[in-house]
């Protein structure tokens, strides 16, 4: 079960890596780390905004998505700056898409949310280098056979001058349960957020950090919950 601090560990990896390398340490390693697999010179390479790599299995993956990695690495490899080449890669768990709709929420029962936290942040933006995805955790009670996708819902015209946003945020479920027992299950969702950027002004800047305030439903009883984050938007 993956627990919510690796949240953090996504935001550290990139200097603690790079500093690594510069050292001339030999032997690196990450285990379920998020990384953005896109195409560089013709080739897919998986980055994290301080630190990228390659391996043959991460060449073949669906470019401009996100992926958690494990992954190990020696100097016998090979390595060009700060970029690992012949990265040993033992897992490639690619993170499903959830939904961002400008709507209102729709009437009806939700799925209700465990746990929850945006990876997103300062660190980690919402920028045409990583696809304009926004990355959340979450967990929730999973029956065999079921499955859930995530939906922010903003259907508040707000106005283009505000920094904070309020969404809702739902599971919707599909798949038809095959047993009785229900389990706490960890996931991910990458959410492409562009239609966010078209609210905002940047007033001539490059990005601007706004509040998202994220209303869900929370734990057995469906207790209406709500956290805010800070997030950086970037204009392109």
């Amino acid at each position: 079960m993956r627990k919510l601090i690796l949240l953090f560990a996504v935001l550290v990896s990139g200097l603690f890596l790079t500093s690594c390398l510069e050292a001339g340490d030999s032997n690196l390693a990450g285990s379920g780390q998020l990384f953005y697999i896109t195409q560089s010179e013709g080739t897919q390479i998986a980055h994290n905004g301080g630190f990228a790599m390659t391996s043959n299995e991460i060449k073949m993956q669906e470019p401009e998505r996100w992926y958690l990695i494990t992954w190990s690495w020696t100097t016998a490899n090979g390595m060009l700056s700060s970029t690992v080449h012949n990265a040993i890669t033992t897992d490639i768990e690619q993170i499903p898409y959830g939904l961002y709709l400008h709507e209102e929420a729709p009437e009806g029962s939700s799925t209700p949310i465990n746990s929850f936290g945006m990876i997103s942040g300062l660190r980690l933006p919402i920028t045409g280098g990583f696809g304009d995805f926004l990355i959340l955790q979450y967990s929730w009670a999973k029956k065999e056979g079921e499955s859930v996708q995530v939906r922010l819902y903003n259907e508040t015209m707000q106005q283009t001058a505000m920094d904070q946003f309020t969404l809702e945020l739902r599971l919707e479920k599909s798949g038809t349960a095959t047993g009785t027992t229900e389990k706490n299950e960890d996931a991910f969702a990458a959410i492409k957020m562009a239609q966010l950027r078209n609210l905002i002004d940047f007033n001539g800047q490059d990005y601007k950090d706004i509040q998202l305030k994220f209303n869900y439903l929370k734990g057995s009883s469906a207790t209406p919950s709500s956290v805010t984050n800070t997030v950086r938007i970037y204009k392109q």
